[in-house]
Parts: structure tokens; sequence; C-alpha cells
């Protein structure tokens, strides 16, 4: 799961759960207000009647007790309003059939209705009783409407407040996750070698510190890296001419320049030109590889058989192969268009691919390249729907024509985990080096062949089962031109 998405989880959880919260209470308690408001309501309700009932007695005017009585009467839900003396005898009640009878409540009554009353006293002597009866189900009712309004308009605010919680959530996790992104892309870039990348943050928090720290860094190695390049260059320049020199010499002794050498000095000759002509080969790299970093690997693009150069390469290899006795072949599609691309430099990486494929296929093994026209629409010329899940998807994106080459062989293979970084430079994979007899590589072959085929607009990637062998691919573009020709 990516941390924006657990960000924008978490704290829209928490969003909904504060929001849920305080509803919920909001609620509770308006409804113990409402409920007690009209509690009150109904209490003050009877303590009025019972100071006009007080009056009334005290000036002996029954008229304004029955006034009052007939004002009360239309208040919502009351049932009943009386005033009773101490022998329970009604003095006055709204129901005027009523008067002069004694009150004697039912049990049905004291179910349905909400009875409130007040004490009436005059100089501190009682003299009746105030009842006001209200209906519970209208009281009920009333609680319950009130009660949906209030439900209804917490629940608006609440939608309305999630909503803004939800978006000032994701806004948050963007906030939070983005300068991550960036420099998560920048890590990748860097481990690319792109020491150019740099991380805009404009907040000046940590992250920005952070991605201020981040700059700071990639501009060091990017001085450090350059410090190495001008240094390997200038020691490949320095070891080139002393080597030539030495490789001269070693012609000369050969040819006879001092005079006959016995068999003993021949041996030694044939060890000091064949170590020279690996440091030779060495320094080559490294100025190769110089040049590919700083884009100055000269690229000469033109339109070429494709097939004629790999039947080439493979007759070079042959004597090689069959010294192995491992079956060399390729199995090239019939009329390809011609690729445009740089014929020596694409000959240099088939040259690569094949001699580690030599020294890494044990003998009665098999090598073969192949070559195919793969269409923008995913199908290869030949009319056979060959799907890309084997081709690991580099270019099942890609909408254009090109050539596709591969080089696969029956050998040791490579680990899974170590197929992503066989291209760096000076990378050699842990415990299948130690397998191949004779001369070691440098390291550098595949970092020069990926370079190249970059450079020529191309992809190429590996595929390997240890124990099984291993393929590598590599793209060509298409001469578009004298397609249409």
């Amino acid at each position: 799961m990516k941390l924006k998405t657990k960000f924008s989880l978490l704290t829209g959880l928490l969003v909904i759960l504060i929001v849920s919260g305080i509803s919920i209470f909001l609620f509770i308690a308006e409804r113990q207000h409402l409920i007690r408001e009209m509690e009150q309501n109904k209490i003050d309700m009877v303590k009025s009647l019972a100071q006009v009932c007080k009056e009334s007695l005290i000036i002996k005017d029954e008229i304004l007790l029955l006034n009052y009585l007939k004002l009360i009467k239309g208040t919502k839900g009351l049932v009943y309003a009386s005033l009773t003396d101490n022998n329970n005898k009604i003095l006055a009640h709204t129901d005027i059939k009523l008067l002069g009878s004694v009150l004697r409540p039912s049990e049905s009554e004291k179910d349905n209705i909400f009875d409130v009353s007040s004490q009436v006293f005059i100089d501190e002597k009682k003299v009746g009783l105030a009842r006001i009866g209200f209906s519970r189900k209208i009281l009920d009712d009333e609680v319950k409407n009130t009660l949906n309004e209030t439900r209804n308009r917490i629940f608006a605010i609440a939608f309305i407040a999630l909503l803004v919680g939800l978006a000032g959530a994701l806004i948050f996790a963007n906030m939070m996750t983005e300068p991550i992104n960036k420099l998560s892309i920048g890590a990748e870039m860097i481990g690319q070698g792109k020491l150019d990348q740099r991380i805009i943050v404009k907040s000046r928090d940590e992250l920005g510190g952070l991605a201020a720290q981040f700059n700071r860094m990639a501009f060091k190695l990017k001085e450090l890296d350059q410090l190495k390049n001008d240094f390997v260059a200038s020691v490949t320049h320095e070891l080139r001419s002393p080597l030539t020199s030495l490789s001269m010499h070693i012609d000369l002794f050969f040819k006879g320049a001092t005079g006959t050498l016995t068999e003993k000095q021949m041996e030694f000759l044939r060890i000091m030109k064949e170590n020279t002509s690996r440091l030779a080969r060495f320094i080559d790299d490294l100025l190769d590889v110089a040049k590919i970093e700083r884009g100055k690997m000269p690229i000469n693009k033109i339109s070429f058989d494709l097939p004629s150069l790999v039947y080439e390469v493979v007759t070079l290899f042959n004597i090689q192969a069959d010294k192995k006795k491992i079956e060399l072949k390729a199995e090239i599609q019939k009329k390809l268009p011609r690729v445009f691309a740089d014929p020596d430099r694409t000959r240099q990486v088939l040259t690569n691919l094949l001699s580690n494929a030599l020294k890494f296929t044990p003998e009665g093994g098999k090598i073969e390249i192949d070559a195919r026209w793969r269409m923008g629409d995913g199908r290869y010329k030949s009319g056979d729907m060959k799907t890309e899940s084997s081709l690991q998807s580099p270019i099942s994106n890609l909408q254009s024509d090109f050539m596709i080459v591969s080089v696969s062989d029956t050998g040791i293979g490579i680990p899974h985990e170590d197929l992503g970084k066989i291209f760096d430079k000076f990378e050699q994979v842990k415990g299948v080096r130690e397998k191949v007899k004779g001369q070691k590589g440098t390291g550098l072959g595949l970092a020069i062949v990926k370079g190249i085929v970059e450079a020529q607009d191309g992809k190429i990637w590996a595929e390997s089962e240890p124990g099984e062998g291993s393929k590598f691919i590599f793209t060509l573009p298409i001469d578009n031109k004298g397609m249409e020709k």
C-alpha cells in the first residue's frame, strides 16, 4: 500500500471518527436539553397557574381564574388544568362539567398523562392544589419531531464537515507524500547514474530541508563523479602510450629484431603479449565508459541490413564455439526491414553479448541469436501473436515499430535479485564469476552495451533462470524512410 493511501485512510478515518463522535454527542446533548426544557416549561406553567389561583382566592374573583384556564386550554398537549381544595374537590377546571366533583384520576390517566402540580398557599396555609395534565403521546411526538429536525440539521452539518475533512485529509496526504515521491524519484535517478537530478520542494519544513540536503548531496556526487571521470581519462591516456610502445617492442622481439629467441623466451613473450592486450582492452573499455557518461560516444547512424551483420559476427565466433563444443546459430526472420543505427556500435554490442554467452556457457551448450520485426500493435511481422510476457514488458507500451534482437544461452544463469544491476559498472554477479574458467571480465562490458543501445534510442534488458541460461534482449529503430521506398 502506498504511503499516500495510508495517509489518506488514516486521516480520513480520524476525520470520520471525530465528526461521528461530535455528531452523536451533540444529538444526545440536544435531546437531554430539549427534555429538560420541556419539563421546566411545564413546571413554570403550573406555578403560574398556582399564582393565579392564589390571587383569585384572595380577591375572591372566580372570573380571573376562569379566564386564565380558558387562556391555557389551547396549549398544545394540555389535557386539563384544575384547582382542587384540600379535600380534592374541584374548585376550577378546564372542563366546567367537573366543577364541585371530587378528582379521582384513573390508572389509565396515570399511564397516558404527564401530570404536574403545585400547592397553593395563602398566608403560609395550604388552601389547594393546582394541577395541569399533558398528553404523553403528544409530548413524545413533539419531542420526536423536534429531535428529527435537530438530527437532520446535525447530519447535514456533519456531512459537510465530513466532506471538508476528507478533502483536507487528501490534501494533507498529498502535501506529505509529494515531496517524498520527489525524493524517491530523485534517488532512483541518481541510482541510475543521472547525477544532474535535482529535487524542487518549496516547503520550508523538515521535508524541504531534506530536499535541500538531497540536492547538496547530488551536487557533491556530481563533483566526485567528475573528478573520477577526469582521473580515469587521465590515467587511461597516460597508460595508452607506454602500453602501445611495450606492445610494439614485444612484436619486434617476435620478428627477431634482437636475434633468435629460445622457446622459453618465446613463451614469456607470449604471456607478456597476452597481458598487454588484456590491459589494452581494459583501457579501451574505460575510455568507452567515460565517453558514454559524458554523452560523447560517437554514434554514426545509417541504414543497414541487420541479418548480414549478425551472420558476420556469428562467423567470427564459430571457431571459438567449436572449440568449446557449443552450438552457435542465428535465427533471423525473413524479409526484415533495414535498421537505422550505427553498424560498428551494433557489432560491438553483439560481440560483447556473444563473448559473455560463450564465457558462461559450458561445453555442449547452445547459443542462439534471434532477430524479429516487432510492430507497434505488439505483433511480430511473422504473423504470430507472440505475447510480451516473456519480454518483461519494457517495450509493451511502445507504439512504434522496431527491431528486437536477443542473444540466449544455456549457461549457468543469473539470480533474479541480480538482474537489475548487471548493467552497472564493475558489477559482477557473486558466485557466477568464480565458475568461469580462464580470464575474468572487468565488469564494464554490459555497462558499455547498455550505453551504446540507449544512445541508439533502443532498450536493453535481461531474463534468466539460474541453471537454465540467460537471454539478453535489445531493440533497434527501424529505417522507416527505407520502408517507404
